[in-house]
């Protein structure tokens, strides 16, 4: 009977745009990745951070230098389609120039974007298990160059997911300026530099070196406070951050909804972000169906309900929310 037919959808099978890019090539992991890792780990101890944020993250990795994502191959084709996506451009209060929801309109970014190859690479650097964004929106977001020069091409800023990657579509080393940077001390540090009107230590803002493109760096977003430069010289900038989540369904969730639906419409914004908290929801379930526990008590078996009303809680007491918020962010 089609009632028991249970077929969960990684991606969903619908879309909210009815327009796609023109050339899409298939995206083909063991041509289009070249798996690397950093040679280098920041904490978020090192950052400042303290007992503060215990139970927020099921690592203290923060940041890392650059490691490859991309074979020389995937970065060429994934500028080609990223070049096409940019004729679906939009702005906001902290971006001159993004485009979200690429992964609906081109089936090579979404299959590189769910890639459970760069996924599973993904958890063993950050040191915990992750899977790709539920909401669609938080899937290989990109930013391109502001038409005027100098302008940033995002402000000083943390994310509004658990952890992502920066990675350059274009090479950095073609162009002047553009530098992705992130600063060495937590949001309450910045926030205090913003509101005083200081301005930042140079000795506190680092600037990963990138040696071409297909490289990126991982960070916890919403902890690490980072930035875009803009370019002092025309030329192509182009970068891809693709949002996970923990699959640790003991961290709380981190998606700040509020933040959400001043870049992208209210109403797309809300219908992905209950696919994601069902997804949630399903992890809670999954063994409650598969694999009932017979001998377990019933506490331990109700606790299984508990955890799926507790995503659900949460996820209807953000919907419900009817504040209004301004784009966060700490200026230039």
């Amino acid at each position: 009977m089609s009632q028991f037919d249970i077929n969960l959808q990684r991606f969903p099978k619908s879309s909210p745009f009815g327009e796609h890019i023109e050339d899409d090539p298939v995206f083909d992991p063991a041509r289009h990745l070249e798996l690397t890792r950093p040679e280098n780990l920041l904490t978020l101890s090192e950052l400042g951070y303290g007992a503060e944020i215990d139970g927020t993250s099921p690592t203290d990795v923060a940041a890392t230098s650059a490691f490859r994502i991309l074979s020389d191959e995937g970065a060429e084709l994934m500028l080609h389609v990223c070049q096409q996506l940019e004729a679906f451009t939009t702005s906001n209060a902290r971006i001159a120039k993004n485009c979200r929801g690429g992964t609906y309109r081109s089936k090579f970014l979404r299959d590189f974007s769910l890639s459970l190859d760069v996924a599973e690479h993904l958890s063993s650097i950050m040191k915990t298990p992750l899977l790709p964004h539920g909401m669609g929106h938080q899937l290989s977001h990109l930013n391109y160059a502001p038409p005027e020069v100098g302008e940033d091409v995002d402000k000083w800023h943390y994310d509004t997911l658990q952890v992502d990657y920066v990675m350059f579509v274009t090479d950095p080393k073609k162009v002047v300026g553009g530098e992705f940077q992130y600063f060495l001390g937590t949001r309450d540090e910045m926030q205090a530099l913003y509101e005083s009107k200081q301005p930042l230590p140079a000795e506190r803002v680092v600037v990963p070196e990138i040696p071409g493109p297909g490289f990126a760096v991982l960070m916890q977003g919403n902890y690490v406070v980072h930035q875009a430069k803009g370019l002092r010289d025309k030329g192509e900038r182009i970068t891809l951050v693709n949002g996970y989540n923990y699959a640790d369904q003991s961290t709380p969730d981190y998606t700040a909804l509020k933040q959400l639906v001043l870049a992208d419409p209210e109403n797309l914004a809300t219908a992905e972000y209950i696919r994601h908290i069902a997804l949630r929801c399903v992890s809670n379930l999954e063994t409650a169906i598969n694999e009932p526990g017979y001998k377990n008590d019933k506490a331990v078996q109700l606790q299984k309900l508990y955890d799926a009303r507790r995503e659900l809680d949460a996820g209807i007491s953000q919907l419900e929310d009817s504040s209004v918020e301004e784009m966060k962010h700490f200026g230039n």
